[in-house]
């Protein structure tokens, strides 16, 4: 199993690789987080569903943050 340090790592290879084409990913990836966080938020049904969405998001969007400024 690989670990968000393993994650970590392979996105460092990424940004590494194609700074460009990484920085626009995490760009969008940012506004899908903030979508997810509002449909959440917003959501009458699937609470729990929504919730795991926002949460999963929050946390790759935050490995993204260590890897962008790290």
């Amino acid at each position: 199993m690989k670990t968000t340090k393993d994650l970590a790592d392979y996105m460092r290879r990424l940004r590494n690789a194609a700074p460009q084409q990484f920085a626009e990913f995490h760009a969008v990836f940012a506004e899908y987080t903030k979508q997810k966080t509002i449909d959440l938020i917003n959501t009458t049904t699937d609470l729990q569903l929504a919730q795991g969405h926002a949460q999963q998001c929050a946390k790759l969007l935050g490995v993204f943050e260590e890897v962008k400024n790290g």
